[in-house]
């Protein structure tokens, strides 16, 4: 047998571009001089300096990172942040257990040339992103099945990554300014959280390993949880902004509440108070928000006396 001598596909030279500080902090990154339309949408943010430097690093030595965090403590949206300010197109894969090496890679599907019924291999968003040095982000990576992490390794690859394509007999080689994100709420390994993330798989160490960075993300203190909120939801008064962090502060330390209590929810809990409207506006929407959410008799039991307390009458 002939030994086989794919074809490689290499996208563009070097990135130019312009270096632009990260709102907040002292740290200045790489950005693309036109914006387009894969980038993420311009959206309220307040970066962590710390979550800002450790990505500025990982990204300019070209390592993979990955972040691993607590439900909707703001894991996905640092690096769809970044881009945004970067104008660095994103493409973002939601992994689970039904996706398939074709979603991200692509597959013959029938097509008519010259009157006749073939087969023409149809590219998925992967490999454009890696032609054009997009960054990827890989949501809930611990979802993903076994053999789409395979596949994944040579993307991983770092400083050589690629990825064959047998349908085509080519590589695609990645193009500089392609990165690699993946998020997951336990990565695969959080023996202590897996029971209340159903779907998620340990992950391969040899696959882990190839992050060069794994950063941790959590709910941020209260301070900030402020700031955040309120970019988010500046309709809603301060003070109420300032209660609903406080009583997720504070469910947090609980040791009798075992729910997450997400930076997520409390900002959808505040959109709501100056749209219902009204003196019991914050229990209202806390009812709809929060309470109808929570699965367990005993967590809505400490969410209602933590409410009250720090609320009053409602």
């Amino acid at each position: 047998m002939a030994k086989r001598n794919p074809s490689a596909v290499v996208a563009s030279a070097e990135v130019e571009g312009v270096m632009v500080k990260i709102p907040g902090t002292d740290v200045s990154m790489l950005a693309r001089r036109e914006r387009g339309p894969d980038v993420p949408q311009a959206r309220p943010y307040v970066f962590d300096p710390v979550q800002v430097r450790q990505v500025s690093v990982g990204v300019r030595l070209g390592m993979n990172i990955a972040l691993t965090g607590p439900t909707g403590c703001g894991k996905t949206t640092l690096p769809l942040a970044l881009a945004s300010v970067l104008n660095w197109p994103v493409v973002r894969f939601n992994c689970h257990g039904e996706t398939r090496v074709s979603n991200m890679v692509g597959l013959d599907r029938p097509a008519a040339k010259d009157g006749v019924l073939t087969l023409q291999f149809s590219e998925r968003a992967l490999l454009r992103a890696m032609r054009d040095g997009y960054w990827v982000v890989f949501d809930e990576i611990d979802a993903a099945a076994a053999p789409v992490l395979f596949v994944l390794q040579s993307v991983l690859e770092e400083g050589n990554r690629r990825v064959f394509i047998p349908e085509l007999d080519a590589e695609v080689v990645a193009a500089p300014g392609f990165q690699v994100f993946a998020t997951g709420n336990t990565l695969g390994y959080r023996n202590s959280t897996r029971s209340a993330h159903a779907g998620t798989n340990p992950v391969n160490d040899a696959f882990l390993d190839r992050f060069g960075m794994v950063i941790g993300c959590d709910y941020p203190a209260k301070d900030e949880e402020v700031a955040r909120v309120s970019a988010n939801v500046p309709d809603c008064p301060r003070m109420i902004v300032e209660a609903i962090c406080r009583v997720a502060s504070e469910l947090r330390q609980d040791t009798k509440f075992r729910s997450d209590f997400s930076t997520r929810r409390c900002v959808q809990w505040a959109r709501l108070v100056p749209e219902l409207g009204g003196p019991a506006a914050i229990f209202e929407a806390a009812d709809c928000a929060v309470t109808r959410k929570m699965k367990n008799a005993g967590d809505i039991a400490v969410f209602k006396e933590i409410l009250q307390r720090i609320c009053g009458g409602g």
